[in-house]
């Protein structure tokens, strides 16, 4: 195959690629209206679903907890005797009647130690709202990032298009004065054919970004545009929490405690209940009245609760080696967060300052000399080349950089 029908097959292929999307002035024209990160990160926690259920669970958490603090009822019987039997017994001559109520004792501190164990639950499940609250904020953070990026992709590839679409003009211009080959005009217009297919890649993407942030707070139609910082907001974003302070040991705190309460609540089911009787009975034959009371007292022979007090000891036992690993993990998570969004930040910012500069004055260079006939067409579009590769690269570290910052704000929440 000739060098000729190698790049006009390569233009043909750039052009189809082009066709496959919409046009990068699509993105132009469906702007919903900008976002800061501030503002995504309110709709979020005020919408998202995930908040709505962790709030339900919580609610029902603090209800059983009221719940567990009720005493049982007591209990109304209506007894007859002897009656419906052989004579004297046959009518209800000679039947008794008996009114009674009962009240089972919860003795061993049942009560308290059931409203405890449901208290720690609670407890719990609140600091467990907490965390699903700091991983939509994580996720918000990230998809926020993700779009910021992808709108800075979208500039770079419009510019590339741009400048692609001159160069053309340009190459067919010098091949009219015939100060360049046919050839040189068909590279420069794949260079372009090229440039529109990454526009309409980069444009989709952009898309996806704003379809995955919105999903955040169920706003399937919305198609916002970010502005404004990537990463922290605030200056006490960036402070260092203490292990023992961060969600996720509280969480394995508040764990053990559950777990000491169930044990606590166990040895009190041990304990037997006792229920006392008080009635009121009625003698028809004689027209006579009497009172009558008990207490019924359960025989522990068989149910002494002795393996549930043993499972609720492996449970305390493990939800204390829990907490032990808990503040590994803290500190583990802290340490890598703020490494990563250090070498993250040392990235960006060598390529902002100083890769990202010089990528701009070697193109800038390569398309005057080229315009001034120094330089050839190949020159221009390496330095075009090598712009977008370290343009690219600096916003894929920005967005490193946005992610681990997401990162330490998640290991450090509490």
């Amino acid at each position: 195959m000739s060098m000729n029908d190698r790049v006009c097959g390569r233009v043909v292929f750039a052009c189809a690629l082009a066709m496959l999307a919409p046009t990068g002035t699509a993105w132009s024209q469906t702007a919903a209206g900008r976002i800061t990160l501030a503002e995504a990160l309110d709709r979020a926690r005020t919408a998202s679903p995930i908040v709505g259920i962790a709030n339900a669970d919580l609610e029902a958490a603090r209800a059983r907890e009221k719940q567990a603090g009720v005493g049982l009822n007591p209990e109304l019987s209506y007894q007859v005797e002897n009656f419906g039997g052989q004579g004297p017994y046959r009518s209800f001559v000679n039947s008794e009647a008996t009114v009674g109520l009962s009240q089972t004792l919860e003795l061993g501190g049942k009560r308290g130690a059931r409203r405890e164990a449901a208290g720690k639950l609670a407890d719990a499940t609140s600091i467990r709202s907490q965390i699903v609250r700091a991983d939509l904020d994580l996720a918000v953070r990230e998809r926020f990032a993700i779009l910021a990026a992808s709108e800075e992709r979208i500039v770079l590839a419009q510019g590339a298009v741009d400048r692609a679409n001159r160069l053309s003009i340009l190459a067919r211009n010098l091949v009219d004065a015939g100060r360049e080959p046919p050839l040189r005009l068909l590279r420069a217009q794949a260079a372009e054919a090229e440039a529109r297919a990454e526009l309409n890649v980069v444009t989709a993407d952009h898309s996806a970004a704003q379809r995955a942030l919105t999903a955040l707070w169920g706003a399937s139609a919305e198609r916002p545009h970010s502005t404004g910082p990537w990463e922290f907001q605030r200056a006490n974003e960036q402070s260092v929490t203490m292990p023992d302070q961060t969600l996720d040991y509280r969480l394995a705190e508040a764990e053990h405690d559950r777990a000491e309460a169930a044990l606590r609540l166990e040895k009190a089911n041990a304990w037997i209940d006792v229920t006392v009787d008080a009635g009121f009975r009625s003698f028809r034959s004689t027209g006579e009245q009497a009172l009558v009371a008990g207490v019924r007292v359960p025989i522990p022979i068989r149910n002494r609760n002795k393996e549930g007090i043993a499972a609720a000891h492996a449970e305390d036992r493990s939800a204390e080696l829990s907490l032990s690993l808990a503040r590994i993990e803290a500190t583990r998570r802290i340490n890598d967060a703020r490494a990563a969004f250090e070498a993250a930040n040392a990235r960006a910012a060598a390529l902002e300052e100083q890769a990202v500069r010089q990528a701009e004055e070697a193109l800038s260079l390569a398309r005057t000399g080229y315009e001034a006939g120094r330089f050839q067409l190949i020159d221009v579009l390496d330095a075009e080349q090598v712009f977008a590769s370290i343009r690219n690269a600096s916003i894929e570290a920005r967005l490193a950089r946005a992610r681990a910052a997401a990162a330490v704000i998640r290991a450090n929440a509490r």
